[in-house]
């Protein structure tokens, strides 16, 4: 997922999505240790999509306590 696609999601929808691709690392993860499955670019592919939402959502999070703190100043 490119990061255009990201960054036009909401928090919520960004939490359940990562939810399921760390769900989906685990599943694929487990395939390839049994052999059940050989696609060990596909375990990159899911871990750059994770580190991407993740970092969206703490740029965000950062974000709304600056926001936060400027209105107390």
């Amino acid at each position: 997922m490119k990061v255009k696609e990201i960054v036009i999601k909401k928090d919520t929808d960004l939490e359940v999505q990562l939810k399921d691709l760390k769900n989906k690392l685990t599943k694929t993860r487990f395939e390839i240790a049994t052999k059940e499955s050989n696609k060990m670019h596909e375990i990159g592919k899911i871990k750059l999509t994770i580190a991407r939402i993740e970092t969206i959502l703490r740029e965000r999070q950062l974000q709304r306590e600056e926001e936060k703190n400027e209105k107390k100043a």
